[in-house]
C-alpha cells in the first residue's frame, strides 16, 4: 500500500478540508503536517493548528490526524484488542471482517487511552496478504472509524470531542498517528511493525542481552490491602523498617536489581493521602535511607507517584482546593482531577515530584493513574471550547514526563493507569509499561498467559506482575522484566496477616491453585527459578509467534513462541492450566525443514533433557506432555 496524498482532514467553519504533507493557511490558521519517514513502510505524524491572527478563529471540529482512504482486494480483515478492565479476558483479539458498506466505531471509557472499550493498535489485512498496523498515539478520548466503500477503506482518528475556537496566537496539535504498510500477512506485518515501533518510537530502542529491565521487588499487592490500620495507628509495612528487611531479604536473590516502594511512603497513603507528597510518619527520614540501601545492593529505586489525583485534607487541596478549575471535583465522587493542562498546578506537581526524586536517589518515576477524566475535564469547557481542557490536560502529561527525564538524565517512567489503560503510542514513546494491567494485584498466572498473547501484538515491552517463584508462574509472566510480589517479609510478618492481604484483592476463579511458594521466601529457590525464567529475556529481541488463542478458564493449554530469525533459535513456552489435557501437539511452522534443531526440554521441576529433531517433524507438530497441572515446559531450540 502507497501513502496518499491527504493524510489528515479538519472542519473549520462548518467547510471539511482535507490536510497534506506541507504547510497551508486556511482562515487565518496556519495547519502543518510534516510526516517522518523512518524505513520503508514506516510513517508518523501529527497535525498542529495554530491561530495566527489576533482574533478568535473560526469553529474548528473534527480534527481527524488521521483521515485517509486506501485500496483493498476482496475480503479485509480488522484485527486489535478490548481494552483492560481487570479481568481474565483484557486485552482479548477482537476480529472484524469489514465487508463493503460496513462501518466500526472504536473508543476507549473515560479517556483513558486503552480503558475497556478499546484499543489504540490495529491492523488491516486484505486477502492478497498486503495490510497495515497503526498506532493511535493519543493519551485520552479518541475516536477510531473505519468505513469500507466498493475497493476502498477509510480510516479517521482524532478526538473524540472537537468543537472550539483558538484564542489569538494558540495552538492545538492532533492525535499521533504511527502506520506501517507491510506484506506477507498480519502475523509478519504485526512482528515487523513491533520491531520498529521498538526501534524509532520507544525509550529503550535496542534490546539485547545488555539491556536492563526491572527484576523487581515489590510487595505492595501482599502486604497493603489486608492490613490497612485504624486511625492513630501505623502499619508496620509502612514503615522504614519493614521495606529496609524488603531490601535486605530481596538482596539474596541474585538477579533481583530493583526495589519498588508504592503507594505508601506518603502522609495517608493510597487510603486518604492522595495530593500529600510529605512522608508518612513510618519514614521520619525521607526515603533517602531506602534509595542508598537498594544502591549498595546493586538495585535500581522505583518510587510511586499519582500527579494526576487528589483528596480533601491533602497538601494539594489546601492549594488549590478552592479553584474548580486547577483541582476538578465532579457530585458525588471523593476524587478531585489535578489540572495538568493549568500551568501553575503544572509547575507545582513538577517542582514536588523533582524534589523528591532528588533527594531520594529515584532511579525509575512510576506515575499512576486511577482515575477517568473525560467527565471531569467536560465540566470545565464551555460551549465553544469543547476538547479544549482534554488537549491540555493530555499535553501537560507529555510535557511532565519530557521535562523529568530532560532533569533527571537516565530516568525511566514507568507508565501505569489502573494497570493497562493508558497503552497508546505517545505514552510509550516516553514510558515503559511495568504492570501492564491490575490483574497483577493478584496471584493469576491464568491472567499473565492472556496478557503476553494478546499485549506482544502490538508493543515493544510490557511487563507483568508474579506472586509465586513456581517456574510456572514466573514463566507466565516473565517478557523482558518481571515484577516479583514475592514473600519477602515471611518470617517477620504474620503469617495471617499476609495470608489476608494477598486474597483481600483476588477473585478465586482468576487464582493459580498451585501456591506454594505464597506464603514463603526461600532465595536459593527463588534464584533457581527466576534464572530459568530469565534466561528468555534475550528472546524477546525477536518475533513474537502465537501458537494458541488465549482462554479465560482452566481448561486451556497456552503456547507461543520467540524466534530470532538470523540466528535461527529462539524459545518454546507452554502452559496446561488446571484443568487442561496432559497431551498437546505444537506446530512450529516457521523452522527450516531441510535442517536439523537442537532441543533443551526443561519441565516444572527444572528438570532438562536434549533431543535433535529435524525441521520437518517440528513443522508437522512437536508431542508435548506436561503431566503437573498446572504445569510448563521450557524449551529452548537452536539450528546444527
Amino acid at each position: 500500500m502507497q501513502l496518499p496524498l491527504y493524510l489528515a482532514s479538519v472542519c473549520i467553519g462548518g467547510r471539511y478540508f482535507p490536510i497534506a504533507p506541507g504547510i497551508q493557511e486556511i482562515e487565518g490558521l496556519q495547519i502543518c503536517l510534516d510526516p517522518e519517514h523512518r524505513i520503508d513502510g514506516l510513517w508518523s505524524w501529527i497535525v498542529t493548528l495554530e491561530n495566527i491572527k489576533d482574533e478568535i478563529s473560526p469553529r474548528v471540529s473534527d480534527l481527524f490526524g488521521m483521515d485517509l482512504k486506501l485500496p483493498v482486494v476482496g475480503d479485509t480483515e480488522l484485527n486489535t484488542l478490548r481494552g483492560d478492565d481487570c479481568s481474565v479476558k483484557s486485552f482479548f483479539p477482537e476480529r472484524i471482517e469489514i465487508r463493503d458498506g460496513d462501518s466500526v466505531t472504536r473508543m476507549p471509557t473515560g479517556a483513558r487511552s486503552s480503558n475497556t472499550t478499546a484499543f489504540p493498535y490495529f491492523d488491516l489485512e486484505d486477502e492478497t496478504g498486503n495490510g497495515l498496523v497503526c498506532g493511535i498515539g493519543w493519551s485520552g478520548q479518541w475516536k477510531l472509524t473505519i468505513d469500507r466503500t466498493g475497493r476502498f477503506v477509510h480510516l479517521a482518528a482524532g478526538f473524540q470531542d472537537c468543537d472550539f475556537v483558538l484564542r489569538p496566537r494558540e495552538k492545538v496539535r492532533s492525535v499521533r498517528i504511527l502506520l506501517y504498510f507491510g506484506s506477507g500477512g498480519a502475523d509478519t506485518i504485526r512482528q515487523k511493525f513491533v520491531r520498529l515501533h521498538r526501534r524509532y518510537y520507544s525509550p529503550v530502542p535496542v534490546f539485547d542481552r545488555d539491556t536492563v529491565f526491572p527484576v523487581a521487588a515489590t510487595c505492595f499487592d501482599r502486604y497493603y490491602w489486608g492490613n490497612i490500620p485504624k486511625d492513630g495507628e501505623v502499619n508496620w509495612f509502612e514503615t522504614e523498617e519493614a521495606q529496609r528487611k524488603i531490601i535486605l531479604n530481596a538482596a539474596n536473590c541474585s538477579y533481583i536489581n530493583a526495589f519498588w516502594l508504592d503507594a505508601c511512603w506518603f502522609d495517608g497513603a493510597f487510603r486518604t493521602g492522595l495530593g500529600n507528597i510529605r512522608y508518612a510518619e513510618g519514614f521520619p527520614n525521607g526515603l533517602r535511607p531506602l534509595g542508598d540501601l537498594a544502591h549498595r545492593h546493586g538495585m535500581r529505586f522505583i518510587l510511586w507517584f499519582e500527579p494526576v489525583r487528589a483528596m480533601e485534607g491533602t497538601e494539594l487541596f489546601a492549594r488549590f482546593g478552592a479553584d474548580p478549575t486547577k483541582l476538578i471535583p465532579l457530585p458525588g465522587q471523593g476524587n478531585y482531577l489535578v489540572n495538568l493542562g493549568d500551568n501553575e498546578v503544572w509547575q507545582y506537581q513538577f517542582e514536588r515530584i523533582s524534589r523528591v526524586i532528588d533527594e531520594s536517589g529515584v532511579d525509575i518515576y512510576r506515575q499512576d493513574f486511577n482515575i477517568d477524566p473525560y467527565e471531569y475535564l467536560r465540566s470545565i469547557e464551555t460551549p465553544d471550547r469543547v476538547g479544549i481542557a482534554q488537549i491540555r490536560f493530555v499535553e501537560g502529561m507529555y510535557r511532565l514526563w519530557d521535562e523529568l527525564r530532560e532533569r533527571f538524565p537516565g530516568l525511566q517512567i514507568d507508565d501505569c493507569a489502573s494497570g493497562g489503560r493508558l497503552l497508546d503510542m505517545e505514552t510509550l514513546m516516553r514510558a515503559i509499561p511495568l504492570w501492564r494491567s491490575d490483574m497483577g494485584c493478584r496471584p493469576s498466572p491464568l491472567a499473565m498467559q492472556n496478557e503476553v498473547l494478546c499485549l506482544s501484538r502490538y508493543l515493544p515491552y510490557h511487563i507483568g506482575g508474579a506472586f509465586d517463584y513456581s517456574p510456572y508462574f514466573l514463566r507466565s509472566t516473565v517478557t523482558t522484566g518481571i515484577s516479583c510480589d514475592f514473600g519477602f517479609l515471611a518470617g517477620f510478618i504474620d503469617p495471617e496477616k499476609e495470608a489476608t492481604s494477598i486474597r483481600a484483592v483476588s477473585a478465586p476463579e482468576f487464582l493459580c491453585t498451585e501456591d506454594r511458594h505464597l506464603g514463603s521466601f526461600i532465595p536459593k529457590d527463588a534464584d533457581a527459578a527466576l534464572k530459568d525464567a530469565l534466561q528468555l529475556r534475550e528472546y524477546w529481541n525477536g518475533d513474537f509467534i502465537a501458537l494458541t488463542p488465549p482462554c479465560e478458564d482452566r481448561t486451556g493449554i497456552i503456547a507461543y513462541a520467540l524466534h530470532l530469525q538470523e540466528e535461527d533459535r529462539g524459545a518454546v513456552l507452554v502452559f496446561r492450566r488446571e484443568e487442561a489435557p496432559e497431551y498437546s501437539l505444537v506446530r512450529l511452522n516457521w523452522m527450516k525443514l531441510e535442517k536439523q534443531y537442537i532441543l533443551t526440554i526443561s519441565d516444572e521441576n527444572l528438570k532438562k533433557r536434549t533431543l535433535e529433531i529435524n525441521g520437518k517433524a517440528l513443522s508437522d507438530g512437536l508431542d508435548i506432555r506436561i503431566k503437573e497441572a498446572p504445569g510448563s515446559l521450557l524449551i529452548l531450540y537452536e539450528s546444527v
